[in-house]
């Protein structure tokens, strides 16, 4: 509980030591998360068109949500805990309204067929080898052959690291650009307004 108070109601908020832990992992694995929803949801056309909806609406309602998120930060510690967990969802829906206008913006400009993309790997995979193993080729060397293999199978598995890395960090870095935006107007709020936490 400590934990999720810290991240979610942010330093200004909290009274836990979420602050002075690292918690990378953490948001690689939301990163993770993010990417194999966003995968999915191209995968599944009738899912899609259920969850993603036009930008304006979740941009607008992260909006609405990131200027509320002051006024149930500062009661936050007056109520019980079944008022708290409500709140503590509520200021994740953020997060999830952030997601959701990233995958409105993006699905549109990514075209996902799985036949076609399996093709295209398997096609840019026998290229890459190819070319490897033609740069070795003129050597007449059995292992500089085995090697020219070895070294293009590599170039595969490090582009695919690239987009699997790519699909992964965009989300993250999302969620980390909310929170910070969220610190901002937290800070302006609290110093205009004289809002502070309400503790019990």
């Amino acid at each position: 509980m400590d934990f999720l108070e810290g991240y979610l109601l942010g330093p200004q908020w909290s009274d836990t030591e979420y602050e002075t832990r690292h918690h990378a992992g953490f948001h690689l694995l939301v990163g993770l998360l993010a990417a194999g929803v966003f995968v999915f949801l191209l995968l599944n056309p009738v899912h899609a068109a259920r969850w993603i909806w036009p930008w304006h609406i979740p941009s607008l309602l992260l909006v609405a949500l990131l200027l509320v998120n002051p006024l149930l930060c500062r009661h936050y510690y007056r109520h019980g805990r079944l008022v708290r967990a409500v709140f503590l969802a509520v200021i994740a829906l953020k997060f999830v309204l952030a997601l959701l206008l990233l995958f409105a913006v993006a699905m549109p400009q990514v075209q996902f067929d799985i036949d076609q993309l399996t093709a295209s790997f398997i096609a840019q995979a026998n290229e890459s080898i190819a070319t490897m193993t033609d740069r070795f080729h003129a050597e007449n060397n059995a292992t500089a052959m085995i090697f020219g293999i070895l070294l293009g199978s590599l170039l595969v598995l490090l582009r695919a690291a690239l987009i699997l890395a790519t699909f992964v960090l965009i989300p993250t870095l999302v969620l980390l650009a909310v929170r910070w935006i969220q610190r901002i107007l937290d800070f302006v709020i609290r110093k205009q307004l004289k809002f502070n936490p309400e503790m019990e």
